[in-house]
């Protein structure tokens, strides 16, 4: 589609969506209310559902947990799901760079599994639309494995994002953000009561943007929208939300040669927004569109019902022309003058339809000094899959004067659908003794199933089990310690046919967690953690993908936050860890460091509101993070890539009803990698990014 096109459709539904609020923004407007629903912003959150599937203060949850609140990765420029993560304590958020194909973070060097409002939303390698951040209200972090309430959890633990919610307080907001790259994005946020019962809320959330990338020739356009409607009644409570997202873009990866990047002489090495594929040819075209219902129902002061259920409907059509660096990593040029490179060409088209269903009872009651929360549950999965995809050689490339016209789509060949299903009964009480000591007992039993066409059904069945406790000390200092594990079924199977086995992990964990105030909390951690099937590329071929023996993760985490009472707020973090592979089908990598993994991760971020009238405040946010180096061990030699440390920064204007918002990340415009691999090639970082956004708020 030509960019006058873009800008055609862009002018279109950029009057579509204000029409599509006009009656909530009416009605919020009738309203009256002086306190919006939308001005309720929180910086330091006191509780998460996430690690125990109920409503727990951190305080009482003997795990390390990170909660990113929606003013927190806004006021840092997030603009996609893993930059929420940034300043989190041992997560490696961007783990590859700038990546459109996906959000690609670890958590202590492994991976986490992705989920939306408690319940999975990704299940393998197939690009799928990337979370709106704008529809987020918050992120919650869980480090390390978590299967006991949630089955399909991998050992690095679970990213799970929480959607916009119906608010009953009125409130709305419309916005314009500009910014470099060609970035043209309208944005709408409308919340509050529908009709006079006191019964209905309604929201309203929706993005369109047109942008170019920083990598030359590609596009990073969206369509978003997500209406939701929440009813209440004296026992009940009923959300249901839905979504419609379609993005047209490309792979933001160009896999540039480290033989022209990291390694390049001097005067040859390419700049990081340098395109070589194909304008006609290269796509990521996604499509998804989703349906949630959450349902709870208080049967007395005992027993409560909770009931979630989700379909997600995915397409995608995603094809790339990248640089063959993997068979001559040290020298990939098919020239003398060391100017051209052959190409090889990938495409995929899956199509995913989920089902996900979470039905519990929770009980609270008390035996004696004992406070009980029992949750007991049954949850389903349905995942299937029905995927093309093709692969093979095209026209090499000069990579210093990168033209390329005229290249043929290759015939898609049908691969063997997919299906995964999984049933889970768990089982956990949380045990609260004088309100100063929480045992935390749980234990799940699983049974996965996976089919793939032509192939015989395989059938994994796991029991886990998580311990933890944790107790108050006195001047709210909490230690704790804690013993969790997970299970997570791998569908599919490798280029020969074979299935893979399901991941398993298991943790110890350690640490301390100190409230001094409501508007601070301090966590130290130290863990070991297990891992074994991981999945990783095929030292012998690029194209497929093994499981690798063991991996052991220890380490250490700090991190803080504090809001002052002059409005200052305070974040940090800092994480030393130590991935290794213990057991491999790959010798060379045996007692090495695990590949692409940084050891230390740290972040500081700064925030100052100045009071400059009765109804005007100015903010101003300043941070940086440090990424640590990174090796990848091949069969003949090592890559090394530097760490690295950015800035981001912000500037904003509040005033009754107008916001105006200046976010830079990468500040000082520092050119890295994340990583440089041993196959031949490098991940380019995000370079400096600017984006103003102007928003009126009623």
């Amino acid at each position: 589609m030509s960019r006058s096109m873009r800008c055609r459709r862009l002018a279109v539904l950029s009057l579509l969506v204000p029409t599509a609020l006009a009656s909530a923004i009416a009605h919020a407007q009738q309203a009256g209310d002086d306190a919006h629903a939308l001005d309720g912003v929180t910086v330091i959150a006191q509780r998460a559902s996430t690690a125990t599937k109920t409503d727990t203060p951190l305080m009482e949850t003997p795990q390390a947990i990170s909660v990113i609140t929606s003013q927190l990765f806004t006021d840092r420029g997030a603009r996609n799901l893993q930059e929420t993560l940034r300043y989190s304590a041992g997560v490696t958020a961007d783990a590859w760079g700038l990546d459109t194909r996906g959000d690609a973070s670890t958590i202590r060097g492994l991976d986490p599994v992705q989920y939306l409002d408690g319940m999975r939303r990704l299940y393998n390698f197939s690009p799928m639309a990337r979370p709106e951040v704008y529809g987020l209200e918050r992120v919650e972090v869980v480090r390390g494995p978590s299967s006991v309430l949630y089955g399909a959890g991998a050992t690095g633990g679970i990213i799970n994002a929480i959607s916009k919610r119906p608010s009953f307080r009125d409130g709305g907001e419309i916005g314009l953000q500009l910014g470099n790259f060609d970035r043209k994005q309208l944005q709408g946020d409308v919340t509050g009561q529908l009709g006079d019962s006191g019964n209905l809320a309604g929201r309203l959330v929706g993005v369109i943007r047109d942008s170019g990338m920083q990598t030359d020739e590609i596009d990073d356009d969206r369509i978003y929208i997500a209406p939701s409607i929440t009813w209440r009644g004296d026992n009940s409570n009923l959300t249901v939300m839905a979504s419609y997202q379609r993005d047209e873009t490309a792979s933001s990866q160009q896999f540039l040669p480290v033989a022209a990047t990291l390694h390049a002489p001097p005067g040859r090495k390419l700049d990081p927004g340098t395109f070589l594929g194909d304008k006609d040819f290269d796509k990521l075209d996604a499509r998804v569109a989703s349906a949630t219902v959450l349902f709870d129902h208080a049967f007395n002061d005992v027993v409560t019902w909770h009931s979630n259920l989700r379909y997600i409907d995915s397409k995608t059509d995603f094809r790339e022309l990248f640089p063959d660096t993997y068979s001559n990593p040290e020298n990939p040029f098919i020239d003398e003058d060391g100017r051209v490179l052959n190409r090889l060409s990938y495409g995929v088209k899956p199509h995913d339809r989920i089902l996900t269903a979470d039905n519990s009872l929770q009980f609270d009651f008390a035996t004696g000094a004992f406070r009980h929360v029992l949750l007991a549950g049954v949850d389903y999965t349905d995942f299937r899959e029905e995927s093309s995809t093709f692969s093979g050689l095209a026209t090499p490339i000069d990579i210093y004067n990168p033209v390329s016209t005229g290249v043929t789509v290759p015939e898609y060949t049908q691969l063997p659908d997919q299906r995964t299903t999984q049933t889970g009964v768990y089982v956990q009480d949380q045990i609260r003794y004088a309100d100063r000591v929480s045992l935390v007992l749980g234990a799940r039993r699983d049974r996965a199933v996976s089919e793939t066409q032509g192939l015989p059904d395989q059938t994994d069945n796991a029991t886990t089990y998580r311990v933890g406790l944790i107790g108050d000390v006195g001047a709210n200092v909490s230690p704790y310690v804690t013993y969790t594990e997970s299970f997570l079924p791998v569908p599919g199977q490798d280029l020969f046919g074979n299935s893979f086995d399901p991941m398993r992990g298991h943790q110890v964990e350690t640490g301390v967690k100190w409230q001094p105030t409501r508007n601070a909390m301090f966590t130290a951690a130290l863990y070991r953690i297990t891992e074994t099937n991981r999945q990783t590329n095929d030292p012998d071929n690029v194209l497929n993908v093994v499981q690798t023996g063991e991996i052991e993760s220890k380490g250490i985490e700090f991190e803080g936050a504090y809001v002052f009472d002059n409005d200052f707020t305070v974040t940090a973090s800092y994480s030393h860890n130590e991935a290794e592979v213990t057991k491999s089908n790959f010798a060379p990598e045996v007692g090495q460091r695990l590949n692409d993994t940084p050891q230390d991760l740290a972040s500081l971020w700064l925030a100052k509101g100045f009071q400059l009238g009765d109804d005007t405040l100015l903010r101003a946010g300043l941070g940086g993070r440090y990424v640590g180096g990174t090796v990848s061990t091949g069969a003949a030699s090592t890559v090394r890539t530097p760490g690295y440390t950015l800035a981001d920064a912000l500037l904003e204007l509040q005033m009754p009803s107008w916001i105006f918002s200046l976010n830079v990340t990468n500040l000082f415009d520092k050119e890295y990698f994340a990583p440089c691999r041993n196959f031949g090639d490098c991940f380019s970082g995000n370079t400096r990014t600017v984006v103003g956004t102007f928003t009126y708020r009623f």
